[in-house]
């Protein structure tokens, strides 16, 4: 028999009581997210402060071996600290040691100044096994306590990924066959019992007295809680039946004259709010704000790669021929780079000016543009964009600067010199890296603050220790202050404190992001930016870390020698040079040949002051010279070639050798 119902206002009750029902929903879960984070947090700082104990605790039982090998740490701090260890000791005293600081991570990595790889402190083995040898520099990263989470539940179920995809499998044709009431076991951590009891829909029982009421209880819904981006996260697509409120409802009601009711009538909804979703995705992804690789550790040498695939080396247009005099590198390459067909994606052609405005001569095969783009990152580092300390600059402000976008052509010149030539800044502070990649920076100091007046001014107000003595130091600043928009009053310490953060973080921060944006467009260039962001931690050694110094044996497994025939005359010529060529390159190392250095060495050979990480072309050659008349060495940059000359006494080849590389400050015939 067919119940007929005329009750025009049911649909509109039914909505506002659902309606309800999932704000009340809502709320709850949002109560239990709160509380879940609190305990999970409190969690995550009970196990690093054990594993702090424990690492010290280790470690008194280690002695440090007096013979050992020298290891520095440099801390995310600045704070450098070093120890002696056997490098066939287990690697865990050296995490050990690292890890004992009072802000360690229950997990952290190291990375080899040298190295684009990073080391676990979960790793095992000895220390020589992952490659650390004597007087390397190792930098430490924290991980934060969501960072430690997710790498802890990576390691738990990456066992059991395919065990679960299975039962999973299973769970789903089970609730689909079995009966029409909706279960969704894996939203259990998240819904206690009084959530669970609060999705059922005990007031309609009055209205519908003799229907089969069915508990909605929500226990498997972790899917879409992470794959969603709507609000209502059950108005997906699903092949089980439809929810409906009735066991049978073509049995039970029918709305004449009336149009069905609509699905969000029939079927209940969970909302969550904008914070609810943020938490979701942030468990379901990996967080890119520390300087961490992703998982399949891409190297530097791949990212380059890709990038270098897009420059067509096959290709060189008109516009990009770069005429370069070498006393003003960053104006003549500010005239290339405005040209409006200069492609970044095409060839280079450089070509060197010299002192007459006439070209050196040296056909562009490799060689010019290397040294260019060396010399051209020397004079970005002098640029006015940026100000601080030669190995730690940030963007200084120049409203010139601003008007002319210079701060995005000098970002593109940069770009350039990474892609083309594996050039790399080695100069930015930590702060400046850490806006461009979009990582939180910490609140600036007023050791940032870089005019030296107003960091005085702020230092004074600092170091008051009463109220009116800060009132003071503020009165004689109030210029400044005023300028930046924090000239107040202060009635306690405490808003001492508070308005010299606030303008210390403007100075630093907030009066830069003009600048920063315009240098960040000119990153873009050939895709750097975007590496930049989703791979941090490859290229902080080419941005933030100095240069590490070349050494004698680096260049003397660099060149292939091309000798003469095994016991002719030339041939015991050679060899005698080959040494005098090592013992040179040995001296150059100890500081005993200055001004040549071992990158002046390798300049006058190849044009780069650095092997590039993605090597040279091809491997550089040295020859030999064996015409009397020829006693300075000579180079071709493009061919990379040295070609040495033949001395019979070893003071003679050290002079020749020296003077020939000072005096040649231009190419010849390539």
């Amino acid at each position: 028999m067919r119940l007929w119902l005329r009750v025009p206002k049911l649909k509109v009750w039914l909505q506002i009581r659902l309606f309800k029902n999932g704000e009340h929903n809502t709320s709850l879960l949002v109560d239990q997210e709160k509380e879940r984070k609190k305990l999970a947090y409190q969690a995550c700082e009970e196990r690093r402060q054990k594993a702090i104990e424990g690492r010290r605790q280790r470690l008194s039982a280690c002695e440090e071996p007096s013979d050992g090998a020298l290891i520095k740490f440099k801390y995310p701090n600045g704070h450098i600290n070093g120890r002696k260890f056997s490098l066939s000791e287990p690697i865990q005293i050296l995490f050990d040691f690292v890890g004992q600081d009072d802000i360690a991570s229950e997990i952290f990595v190291v990375q080899e100044a040298t190295s684009s790889r990073s080391i676990e402190s979960s790793s095992s083995g000895s220390i020589m096994d992952h490659g650390i040898k004597a007087s390397s520099t190792l930098y430490v990263l924290w991980y934060s306590n969501q960072d430690v989470q997710e790498i802890l539940s990576d390691q738990q179920n990456d066992g059991a990924h395919a065990l679960d995809d299975t039962s999973r499998g299973h769970s789903l044709l089970a609730e689909t066959s079995s009966q029409p009431s909706l279960s969704v076991p894996s939203l259990q951590p998240l819904l206690c019992e009084t959530t669970q009891q609060s999705l059922s829909v005990p007031s309609l029982q009055p209205l519908l007295c003799e229907t089969t009421q069915p508990t909605l209880s929500v226990p498997s819904l972790q899917p879409l809680l992470c794959e969603t981006s709507t609000r209502s996260l059950l108005s997906e697509p699903s092949s089980q039946p439809p929810l409906t409120l009735f066991s049978q409802p073509q049995e039970i009601l029918t709305l004449h004259d009336e149009p069905s009711l609509p699905p969000s009538a029939q079927e209940p909804i969970i909302i969550l709010d904008e914070q609810d979703e943020t938490v979701t995705q942030n468990q379901s992804h990996v967080s890119t704000h520390h300087l961490r690789g992703p998982v399949d550790e891409i190297d530097l040498q791949t990212i380059l790669k890709k990038m270098v695939s897009k420059v067509d080396g096959s290709f060189c247009p008109t516009s990009n021929q770069i005429n370069v005099c070498r006393d003003n590198v960053l104006l003549c390459s500010l005239r290339a780079f405005k040209r409006r067909f200069l492609n970044p994606e095409a060839k280079l052609d450089v070509v060197f000016v010299d002192e007459d405005d006439n070209g050196e001569g040296a056909v562009d095969e490799g060689g010019p543009t290397r040294e260019y783009l060396r010399l051209l990152m020397r004079a970005v580092h002098q640029s006015n964009i940026f100000e601080g300390h030669e190995k730690d600059r940030q963007l200084s402000l120049d409203t010139q600067a601003l008007q002319t976008k210079l701060y995005t052509w000098v970002a593109k010149m940069i770009a350039v010199c990474v892609v083309h030539g594996g050039v790399g800044p080695h100069f930015f502070s930590e702060r400046l890296f850490h806006q461009i990649c979009g990582i939180p920076t910490p609140p600036a100091t007023v050791d940032e603050v870089g005019d030296h007046t107003f960091r005085e001014q702020l230092i004074k107000i600092q170091e008051a220790i009463t109220v009116q003595e800060a009132n003071t130091a503020i009165a004689e600043a109030a210029d400044s202050l005023s300028i930046i928009g924090s000239l107040r009053h202060v009635s306690s310490l405490k808003e001492k404190d508070s308005l010299v953060q606030s303008a210390a973080d403007f100075f630093v921060n907030g009066r830069l992001v003009t600048a920063l944006d315009q240098f960040a467009e000119g990153l873009k260039t050939l895709g750097l930016l975007e590496e930049l962001r989703k791979n941090p931690a490859v290229f902080y050694n080419m941005f933030v870390s100095e240069k590490i110094p070349l050494q004698a044996k680096e260049l003397c497994t660099l060149f292939d020698v091309d000798f003469s025939v095994q016991g002719s005359n030339r041939r015991d010529r050679e060899n005698q040079t080959i040494c005098f060529w090592r013992d040179w390159l040995i001296e150059i190392e100890e500081g005993e040949c200055s001004p040549v250095t071992l990158e002046k060495v390798l300049e006058f050979t190849t044009g780069a002051s650095t092997v590039p990480p993605l090597g040279f072309p091809h491997r550089p050659q040295i020859q030999f010279l064996h015409e009397g008349n020829r006693i300075f060495p000579e180079a071709n940059t493009c061919a990379l070639l040295l070609r040495l000359p033949l001395h019979s006494a070893y003071e003679a080849f050290k002079q020749y050798m020296m003077e020939g590389i000072l005096q040649a400050p231009t190419f010849g015939l390539a």
